[in-house]
């Protein structure tokens, strides 16, 4: 693959690239980078995983639309006296289930990297129904993740896409049965799906995006290539693309157990 991508670049004359995408696409540019390709890479993708950067471009717009959809559900999960459940996007890493059920005050929040059982999730709704009063309960739960006694994620179907991803999506409608059978709650189920990754960009992912495009083709500018541009504090570095991709950015422990503060 590298071999006919380097003589199709060849052909058409392309001096250098600059990848936008996530670990998949900046997997593939670090394989082209280590066969000779010269590049430099752009963090875009809302999972936020990537290694050495603190956002990637897309990250923070994904909150907002999560953020929104969760107020918009209090209305009718108070009204109605109702577990509501919002399924949000992350394959390996909570970051968007747990920044966006922070800032849409969620009661409960469910990510890939941390474990859960379904018998301690309907404990922890029954201790906000019974003891603390409150007739209503609004729960996030990542795509990736799985509770304890089901083993593996849970898929839509097997069909791999080209990067040898299954196809997530199923674990918010789980939920809702398991917690109806064992609680008796009433329990419907959000799945925002695609309508994360829409919407207006945020003030905060464009002004990132503009940051690191003008970084990028400084670094080009410089021959500096093999590495990404990441935002790491307030400052915009190169970061060596194996490095960035070596590993999945998993979510911080300190903001999730900030979750379970205001169950």
């Amino acid at each position: 693959m590298e071999a006919r991508t380097i003589e199709n670049l060849r052909k058409v004359g392309v001096d250098a690239l600059v990848p936008i995408g996530g670990e998949n696409t900046l997997g593939v540019a670090s394989r082209l980078s280590q066969a000779g390709v010269k590049l430099v890479g752009v963090p875009k993708t809302i999972d936020n995983d990537l290694g050495a950067t603190d956002y990637c471009v897309g990250f923070d717009t994904a909150v907002n639309e999560v953020m929104r959809a969760i107020d918009r559900l209090h209305p009718t999960a108070e009204a109605q006296g109702r577990v509501m459940i919002v399924e949000v996007m992350g394959r390996d890493a909570g970051w968007i289930a747990t920044l966006g059920g922070l800032a849409g005050g969620a009661d409960i929040v469910l990510a890939p990297e941390f474990p859960f059982t379904i018998d301690e999730v309907c404990q922890r709704l029954r201790q906000r129904h019974e003891q603390g009063g409150r007739e209503y309960s609004i729960l996030v739960v990542g795509e990736g993740a799985s509770p304890e006694d089901f083993k593996g994620q849970i898929v839509q179907d097997t069909d791999l896409d080209a990067f040898g991803h299954a196809k997530l999506g199923g674990i918010g409608h789980l939920l809702a049965l398991e917690i109806e059978r064992r609680t008796g709650y009433q329990t419907r189920v959000t799945v925002l799906g695609y309508t994360q990754r829409g919407g207006s960009p945020s003030a905060f992912d464009r002004i990132l995006a503009t940051r690191l495009g003008v970084r990028a083709v400084e670094e080009v500018a410089k021959g500096n290539f093999g590495v990404i541009v990441a935002l790491q504090g307030t400052r915009i570095v190169p970061v060596r693309i194996q490095a960035a991709v070596a590993q999945v950015r998993r979510t911080d422990p300190e903001l999730y157990a900030m979750t379970r503060l205001f169950a």
